[in-house]
């Protein structure tokens, strides 16, 4: 018998000031600082999508892992600003 995957997940709900984006998307990055119980401790990012003024987002981790710290990071302009 197979044991069953234990695995977290992170979440969150980013809320967006839309109002003076007239294309209403763009993209954003959440950093992550990672801590693993079996191996070294890591930082990475996730891109992410906003299409409204919010917007839920969630990461995967694994039953070893876990998030120290997070921050938003690498907001894309406005498609209609550039």
């Amino acid at each position: 018998m197979q044991q069953p995957t234990l695995e977290r997940k992170w979440t969150a709900v980013v809320n967006v000031n839309i109002s003076r984006c007239a294309a209403n998307f763009g993209k954003f990055e959440i950093g992550f600082e990672g801590l693993k119980e079996n191996g070294p401790d890591a930082d990475f990012r996730e891109q992410f999508e906003w299409t409204r003024s919010s917007v839920k987002v969630s990461v995967d981790f694994g039953a070893d892992e876990a998030v120290a710290h997070y921050w938003i990071d690498k907001v894309e302009p406005c498609a209609c600003a550039r």
